[in-house]
């Protein structure tokens, strides 16, 4: 088969034919592959930052287990303290992979004798694990075989996008959260990026050019707002969310229960980025329908749509609807019904997230040839293990910060609950948002609501407040992260494609973090707390 010449545009690679297929291997990368795409000047920052990183964990290690304990906290607890002061630093500044780094607590903790490997490595097979290994290999089905590049190029093509630049731009970030809510933020911004390099190229304008800048931020925040929208939208955040939702307080957080919430907030988090944008760019352009023509041209050339991409909307509408039973069964009957808690267990997230999966492996596309939707050889590529390390590596730190013996989070929610001590419901909501935003801009999502959200729980119970409701507040602000490239991996992604100087990145996000404070800490809580009456069990 022969393959055309890849070309730069604006500052992404694209080919005469582009193809569906998505790289997603967007993490840690060695000096020699960050030669390709960082300067100088960024390579000096990286080596730097990952030096001081490779000395200050182990420092800050020995630190907290010499130091005298403080009052009420037990030696256990401060070893647990000890080894997530280094995981979290090296997940920082990353002299190793975030995911290798993942591995610390795996050795140390039960190396110290803190909790039993036998109990301890129980977490590897959390039901979240695998509901991610499914999803993952099914919803890889519609990138390899090209349904999320045709979906947004068919939203890109509508009339609407030519009325007026605003009109295009609005277009252009609601296929990114549309995209986004089926597909992970990394691959849907990667598929965005490629997508608004060729609208610029119609377009006649550069890389640097407003509206180029401005479709850059929506790549990455639009993918940011889509993935509030559904657990598989954002899922090792998500389902990290869930699940340590389910064992600190025994209420389980069903697909549909999320999207009740995650929908209509994904859209009003849509809907303030977009006008934002509409304020801080300048938003002109002369030949506005060359956007629309490119949109349709590229649509052209896709041709019809191919057996793989119906298999693999088949497969993902099945596992939606089955997904979405056990949360309408709840609606009409009741969660203590009969019916409800055998739905609840007969199409259990991760049940239908596997068979998904198989129905993918199972759904031929040439059945004489004996091809179908999805091969294994894609489908090890598609599952991004080192995600999934470090969701585990979430749930390993939350259990032992929450061992009997070990008592971590009791007394970080007490010294919480004497922070807030004499505060008003709402200050204390407040208060546990504000310290997710600002986490998430400096920390990697995922690190963030492993750390964040087991000593919220607590806290809430202790001051009286749904604790369902402050998990998912607090789940959603961890993921708020706009201001820093390291804050998530759509961030690099999008500052590493060019057109961005480095100040302009935060300046934009900053602001757009400090708006999301107040958004998140009330229309999150009193929603989900109206959604998710908690009754301690």
């Amino acid at each position: 088969m022969k393959c055309s010449t890849p070309k730069l545009i604006g500052g992404v690679f694209m080919s005469e034919q582009p193809k569906s297929k998505i790289d997603m291997s967007s993490g840690w990368k060695s000096f020699e592959e960050l030669k390709e795409s960082y300067s100088p000047a960024e390579i000096k920052f990286e080596k730097a930052r990952r030096s001081i990183g490779l000395w200050l964990g182990p420092l800050l290690f020995m630190i907290i287990l010499l130091m005298p304990a403080p009052a009420g906290l037990t030696f256990k607890a401060q070893e647990v303290l000890a080894i997530t002061a280094l995981t979290i630093t090296w997940w920082i500044c990353e002299p190793i992979p975030i995911p290798a780094a993942g591995l610390i607590p795996f050795i140390m903790i039960p190396a110290m004798s803190i909790i039993p490997l036998k109990d301890f490595l129980a977490v590897l097979g959390h039901e979240n694990n695998w509901l991610m290994i499914g999803a993952y290999i099914f919803i890889g089905a519609l990138v390899q075989h090209g349904f999320t590049k045709r979906m947004a190029l068919w939203i890109l093509s509508r009339k609407v996008a030519s009325v007026s630049p605003f009109a295009l731009l609005f277009t252009y970030t609601l296929a990114v959260a549309i995209v986004s809510a089926f597909l992970s933020n990394i691959a849907c911004t990667m598929l965005f990026l490629v997508i608004g390099a060729g609208v610029a190229e119609a377009l006649n304008i550069n890389n640097v050019h407003p509206f180029s800048k401005a479709m850059k931020f929506g790549a990455a925040y639009g993918s940011q707002a889509g993935g509030f929208m559904t657990p598989i939208g954002s899922p090792n955040t998500n389902f990290l969310a869930m699940g340590l939702i389910a064992s600190l307080t025994g209420y389980q957080v069903r697909f549909g229960d999320w999207m009740a919430f995650g929908i209509p907030f994904g859209i009003v988090m849509l809907v303030i980025m977009i006008f934002y944008f509409r304020g801080i760019f300048n938003l002109k352009l002369e030949n506005l329908g060359s956007a629309r023509e490119y949109a349709e041209r590229e649509l052209k050339a896709m041709g019809p749509l191919t057996v793989g991409e119906r298999n693999g909307l088949i497969v993902l509408i099945t596992a939606i609807v089955l997904w979405l039973v056990p949360s309408v069964a709840s609606m009409i009957l009741g969660k203590d019904a009969a019916l409800t808690k055998y739905l609840d267990t007969v199409l259990n997230g991760t049940i239908v997230a596997l068979f998904a999966a198989l129905l993918a492996f199972l759904l031929p596309t040439d059945w004489k040839e004996r091809k179908f939707t999805v091969n294994w050889t894609n489908s090890e590529r598609e599952v991004n293990w080192g995600a999934i390390i470090i969701v585990t590596t979430g749930f390993a730190l939350g259990n032992a910060m929450n061992a009997k013996d070990v008592g971590l989070l009791a007394w970080s929610a007490n010294q919480l609950s004497y922070v807030f001590a004499g505060s008003s419901p709402w200050m204390v909501i407040l208060g546990l948002t504000t310290i997710g935003v600002a986490l998430t801009q400096f920390l990697p999502n995922v690190p963030a609501i492993a750390m964040l959200i087991p000593i919220a729980v607590p806290t809430a119970l202790a001051v009286g407040l749904n604790p369902v409701a402050i998990g998912l507040t607090v789940a959603i602000a961890c993921q708020q992260s706009y201001a820093m490239p390291i804050a998530a991996p759509q961030m690099a992604l999008v500052y590493g494609s060019g057109g961005l100087k480095i100040t302009e990145f935060v300046k934009v996000g900053s602001v757009l973090s400090l708006f999301s404070i107040p958004i998140t800490a009330f229309v999150i809580y009193n929603w989900t707390n109206w959604l998710f009456p908690f009754l301690a069990k």
